[in-house]
């Protein structure tokens, strides 16, 4: 597994109704223009199903990866963000006279954004992988003096 820092801020927002508008309308021609190019290219980025945890001290994300390889998903931490991404690949061949009877099991490129609405203590960050699932902690800073 790869993980990344940035230290950049991965979503500005203000906080006014006009920039939450235009999230909104970002996010709308995003999902239209995905939807088109995953017809296109019958490749659909799918959302592995997460738990997202805080506490007083952190925050803990644990993401379902069943079939994966550590090397295959990439984790990268920004100023308020946390992002998984990779690729699942079905290891069936395509064989003539194969039919399915259910597919639940997603399969291609996917991605989780978690935010992370406190600062994190970039140092104690820690992610590990073991039998299918991805944990990633994320230790809060201590609050200095209030």
């Amino acid at each position: 597994m790869r993980m990344r820092y940035r230290s950049v801020t991965y979503r500005y927002s203000d906080g006014s109704q006009q920039q939450l508008d235009r999230h909104y309308r970002q996010l709308l021609q995003d999902a239209l223009r995905q939807s088109q190019q995953s017809l296109l290219q019958h490749s659909i980025t799918w959302r592995p199903l997460a738990d997202i945890h805080e506490s007083a001290d952190g925050m803990t994300v644990k993401i379902e990866l069943a079939g994966m390889k550590e090397e295959e998903i990439e984790v990268t931490l920004y100023a308020d963000a946390l992002v998984v991404s990779g690729e699942r690949h079905d290891e069936q061949k395509d064989e003539a006279g194969l039919y399915y009877h259910e597919a639940q099991v997603r399969y291609g490129p996917f991605r989780v954004e978690v935010f992370i609405p406190s600062p994190v203590d970039r140092d104690a960050v820690t992610a590990r992988y073991e039998n299918g699932f991805l944990w990633v902690d994320l230790p809060k800073l201590p609050r200095s003096g209030l």
